[in-house]
């Protein structure tokens, strides 16, 4: 039998499933999770019929065919968004930052208060998945925090917030929104929003005009 590094090939498909099929629990967002959990029961039931053993096989197969089903039925469910502007104050958006505040801090370290700032609330299902605060100055926003929940971060908030945030920001005369931030994740986010390299009072900036 094919050996690497003193390990039959069929035991490097076995660990590899297990390695993939432990991946897919650390996942936040569900679709992720039930392909990650797919592929790796895929690979647990080749290995199984491979071995010989019948039920690990049998079993494996029916976890694919259960990944599948669910599977096709997200992909046919139709979400609904929706953007809500909302007060510094509201009890419920300090709720959210206050609960997610370890998470934000790892994108937007800088952030502080709410008070005086254009808040929104993109909700998905009716359920609160993204937290987007700014400042308004003249006519270019300035973004605080563009959070999405974790169990959310699939771009389809992203999406569907970036297409409705002209109705929102034309309401108050914004023409460019702005990110100066230098959070690499945040930058390649940004970037596939459509964001562009510009100079704004002396200093490099990523701008999206309206």
């Amino acid at each position: 039998m094919l050996e690497f590094l003193g390990i039959s090939y069929l035991e490097w498909l076995g660990y590899a499933a297990s390695i993939i099929v432990f991946v897919s629990l650390s996942m936040t967002s569900i679709v992720k999770l039930r392909w990650y959990n797919m592929l790796g029961a895929a690979l647990f039931s080749t290995y199984g019929f491979l071995i010989g053993s019948y039920p690990v096989a049998f079993m494996n197969f029916l976890i694919v065919c259960t990944n599948i089903y669910y599977l096709v039925k997200m992909y046919q469910h139709k979400e609904n968004f929706k953007v809500i502007e909302i007060n510094g104050n509201d009890e419920i958006l300090n709720y959210y930052l206050e609960s997610y505040k370890k998470d934000i801090a790892k994108f937007f370290p800088d952030f502080t208060r709410t008070e005086g700032k254009l808040n929104v609330f993109v909700l998905r299902d009716m359920s609160v998945a993204g937290i987007f605060i700014g400042e308004v100055k003249d006519d270019i926003f300035k973004i605080d925090i563009d959070y999405a929940l974790p169990q959310f971060r699939d771009f389809k908030v992203a999406n569907y917030l970036y297409q409705k945030l002209s109705d929102i920001l034309s309401q108050h005369d914004v023409k460019c929104i702005v990110c100066d931030s230098d959070i690499e994740d945040n930058l390649k986010y940004i970037k596939k929003m459509g964001f562009e390299t510009c100079t704004r009072e002396g200093k490099k900036v990523m701008c999206k005009s309206l």
